[in-house]
């Protein structure tokens, strides 16, 4: 079945973000292959490793595709697809409302590059066998409505390929900017490689989301935003990623609200450049690293991390090359400080790891919130584990039992200090 309908176009606002200098708020550490202790939230500069333009600006500054005009249609406007066991393709932008059952056939939006499609998950089931069961091949952006007191479900089947390289292998693939929004439910499972994907961005704005993929649960290459709704999700790989590494404001997670249970198989939130957590309650029940980025900053919500290796981990994501890229080297020492850094200015932080539970290659600054952490204690593997500056300075942190009111007292006793993580894995 092909959809012929008038196309409802929109055209969408795309502003570039000012990453203002002033409005810094993870700030780069100093060299050094020891770690430096301060009691002030003075930050120094460093003059070796990367930075990016994600570590130049609050995330929430950036640009992204989300419009909320996006969330808004007449009903009139609406076209009614039924599923049966034949696959659907739409060419043309509208809002499609979709219910029914697909046993083995795709759902295919294919629509023009300037054009949007919303497509309403009105007790929609689908599964393919041969592919992604919803597959986004083109279109400006895709909008997944999840009509309130539905359940709907998508799935793809195992050991298939996708021709399209600029489409991801994905139960739920995108090679567009995709947005999921709605109060009702959704669960699916990525039998092949990830359960939800897209090329591009990737927001998250409501839903009840059950997530279960092989490898990644959630990818958004460009970025992932989640503003709010409720995730379940069991990966293999990384239950959360962006993995942009080409483009300077790319490759981000922000978490603004909303409830996410997360058992990975790799890292619980991955991303290439930066992660930053504003608000919401996450839940990192299993993972190898619960949280790794360059840059981590938490403001504010609850983190509660269990995690086989580091529970924070500040790492530059070129630290294992030989090379920064430009031809010039790098040093690869456990000791140096990459230019790397975590914050944490609010919030409630749990952290239970094997190995480091706050560990960065670059700076840690503990200004705010509430952290409480039960790591290893070896002279190895410590609380609180940086190459470059660390500052505690209002901050309540609580490490392996023992209550820290200084950052002197972190590199006392191997609490912390020492050495940072090794390269990202």
């Amino acid at each position: 079945m092909t959809s012929t309908a008038t196309p409802r176009r929109r055209s969408l606002r795309r502003l570039s973000a000012a990453l203002a200098a002033g409005a810094a708020t993870l700030a780069l550490a100093a060299c050094g292959a020891a770690t430096a202790v301060t009691g002030t939230t003075d930050s120094t500069t460093s003059t070796t490793g990367t930075t990016t333009a994600t570590a130049a600006a609050d995330l929430t500054s950036l640009d992204t595709h989300v419009d909320e005009d996006d969330l808004t249609w007449d009903a009139s406007e609406e076209q009614t697809i039924t599923l049966s066991d034949e696959t659907v393709t739409i060419t043309e932008g509208g809002v499609y409302r979709v219910s029914g059952t697909l046993t083995d056939g795709q759902l295919i939006i294919a629509a023009g590059d300037d054009e949007t499609v919303t497509i309403i998950l009105d007790g929609a089931s689908i599964t393919s066998s041969t592919g992604p069961g919803i597959a986004v091949t083109s279109a400006d952006e895709v909008t997944l409505y999840l009509e309130e007191g539905s359940s709907n479900s998508v799935a793809d089947g195992s050991g298939y390929e996708v021709t399209d390289d600029s489409t991801p292998v994905a139960a739920i693939a995108s090679a567009s900017d995709l947005t999921i929004a709605g109060p009702g439910a959704l669960t699916v499972t990525g039998s092949t490689n990830d359960g939800i994907s897209s090329s591009d961005g990737l927001a998250i704005l409501s839903g009840d989301l059950t997530v279960t993929a092989v490898d990644d649960a959630v990818r958004g290459k460009d970025y992932v935003t989640i503003s709010g709704g409720s995730l379940d999700l069991t990966s293999g790989g990384d239950a959360v990623k962006s993995d942009n590494a080409e483009d300077a404001d790319r490759g981000w997670v922000l978490i603004t609200a909303g409830t996410l249970t997360i058992d990975a198989g790799d890292d619980g939130i991955d991303a290439e450049q930066a992660v930053e957590i504003l608000d919401g309650a996450v839940t990192i029940a299993q993972s190898v690293e619960g949280v790794e980025a360059q840059d981590i900053l938490i403001s504010g919500g609850t983190l509660d991390i269990t995690a086989s290796d580091d529970g924070l981990n500040a790492t530059a994501a070129d630290s294992a090359d030989s090379t920064d890229g430009n031809g010039a080297g790098v040093d690869q020492s456990r000791e140096a400080d990459d230019g790397s850094s975590l914050s944490i200015t609010g919030g409630t932080v749990t952290v239970d790891a094997d190995f480091d539970g706050l560990d960065s290659n670059g700076s840690i600054s503990l200004t705010g919130g509430e952290v409480t952490i039960t790591s290893a204690d070896n002279g190895g593997d410590s609380a609180v584990d940086a190459n470059g500056d660390v500052t505690l300075d209002g901050t309540t942190l609580t490490a392996n039992g023992t209550e820290v009111t200084s950052a002197e007292e972190l590199s006392a006793g191997g609490m912390g200090g020492g050495m940072g993580g090794g390269p990202r894995g």
